[in-house]
């Protein structure tokens, strides 16, 4: 082997390398908005070129699609160990770079097979090694180059387009987002495989026959990385639509709270003001029947009157008339119900936490806890503390059954329809409202809901 040819050959390899470390790097930045921490990232592209390193070193037995397959999936593995939850997000972020790698790589060496058809092989230069060495070193560095730029380019407007990043992915969605991907790397598949059919039948080139074929080529890959952007946008929009179309039905529930609260507080206003008027009969019927030395009848007296009071006044005090109101609906509830319920709730003063907004959050928790408490000694308790910006509300319930979780951290209910899940999204989106977030958990046979809100 000459000088040259050996130089053409660590060349070779080294573009391979550089290209396999850059696109792992690339790998890792476009996960690592959706990654809890830098480092999980970072860990996703040293697994990924790690992979593919040894993969490429070691005497081929598997081809590159196999092989970059295997390092997409390796760093797929990563992730989800990481964190196991919106495994669907995961899935969409392995396959999507996967995806647009191929692409991107395909975009580049088909320019760069452009540029080195129109240089190196010229016939102006057909017979000189060193000078055909050297524009190939210049091809293959552009090579790497556009091939950075476009996969550069491509994860920066998926990452800027998935606004979303957050929330939990489910199976439709993700379906809806890869199909683009999966059509890129599929007709990318069947274009290689006519080319290599006819180089295989005809020992010449497709393209080199047949111009157009590089341009058509490239035109595939290009629409097929734009296919997979508009998706996104049109995936945002629609997330978009779902959040204003959750928002108005948050609206309309936070209406309907309202009303119904009004209402309570009007009936309470009109038990007081009713006992306020009879209070002056009530205080002569006393007078009379002490006078008259009846103290057992009138005591069975006061005894009514104190049950009267009980029942318009509220038992639990939380520090906002708004959320004592929902409290002793529900208590009263629960009564009804036989349903043991505590409280040591307290309305967080001096903060920017509205009242109204707290009662959204607890009237659908309460809410929820009444549709789905069970057990031979049913319960439900709330508590709350706060510690310097973090308020954190605890709401347990007894519940004999098994939470079933589908396509969300969130569980269902026993609602269905519309209705399933509003009043948990409602409340997560108060609290999102609030830099906070929720957590529903089982522990035995109790469920645990957790809100954590910033007040200051």
């Amino acid at each position: 082997m000459s000088f040259v040819e050996r130089c053409w050959m660590i060349t070779s390899k080294f573009s391979v390398i550089a290209i396999l470390i850059f696109t792992g790097i690339c790998f890792g930045v476009f996960v690592y908005p959706y990654m809890k921490k830098k480092r999980e990232a970072a860990l996703v592209s040293i697994v990924y070129i790690g992979i593919m390193s040894v993969l490429y070193l070691i005497p081929q037995r598997i081809g590159n699609f196999s092989a970059y397959l295997m390092g997409v999936v390796a760093a797929f593995l990563v992730m989800y160990v990481q964190d196991r939850r919106n495994i669907y997000q995961k899935l969409f972020l392995a396959v999507t770079f996967f995806s647009i790698r191929w692409l991107a790589v395909a975009m580049a060496g088909r320019l760069d097979d452009f540029i080195t058809k129109a240089l190196v092989f010229g016939n102006t230069i057909a017979g000189r090694q060193w000078l055909q060495y050297g524009l190939y070193a210049g091809t293959r560095i552009l090579d790497i180059v556009l091939c950075i730029v476009f996969l550069a380019v491509a994860i920066g407007l998926i990452n800027k387009a998935y606004v979303y990043k957050k929330d939990e992915m489910s199976g439709k969605e993700l379906v809806m987002l890869i199909m683009p991907s999966l059509v890129g790397v599929t007709g990318y598949g069947i274009l290689q495989y006519y080319l290599n059919i006819y180089e295989k039948d005809t020992g010449k080139s497709l393209i080199d026959t047949y111009g157009f074929y590089g341009a058509l080529s490239f035109v595939h890959y290009f629409i097929s990385i734009i296919a997979i952007l508009v998706m996104t946008i049109m995936f945002q929009n629609w997330k978009v639509a779902q959040e204003e179309q959750t928002g108005q039905e948050l609206v309309l529930n936070q209406v309907s709270d309202m009303k119904k609260h009004i209402g309570e507080v009007e009936k309470l206003y009109q038990d007081i003001r009713s006992l306020r008027h009879d209070m002056g009969n009530h205080i002569q019927i006393l007078e009379h029947l002490v006078a008259e030395n009846h103290m057992d009848d009138a005591a069975e007296y006061m005894e009514h009157l104190k049950k009267e009071w009980n029942e318009i006044s509220p038992e639990i005090k939380t520090g906002s008339p708004v959320l004592d109101v929902i409290f002793m609906e529900k208590l009263r509830e629960a009564k009804e119900r036989q349903i043991r319920f505590t409280s040591d709730f307290h309305y967080p003063e001096d903060t920017k936490l509205n009242a109204f907004d707290l009662s959204v959050i607890l009237n659908n928790a309460l809410n929820n806890c009444m549709e789905n408490v069970s057990g031979e000694n049913p319960y439900i308790s709330i508590t709350s503390f706060r510690k310097n910006s973090i308020f954190m509300i605890t709401i347990k319930n007894s519940y004999e059954g098994t939470l079933k979780y589908k396509e969300s951290d969130l569980p269902e209910t026993k609602k269905s329809g519309k209705e399933h899940g509003i009043g948990l999204h409602n409340i997560r989106r108060v609290a999102r409202m609030y830099l906070g977030d929720i957590s529903l958990e089982q522990e035995n046979q109790e469920v645990v809901l957790s809100i954590m809100l910033q007040v200051e």
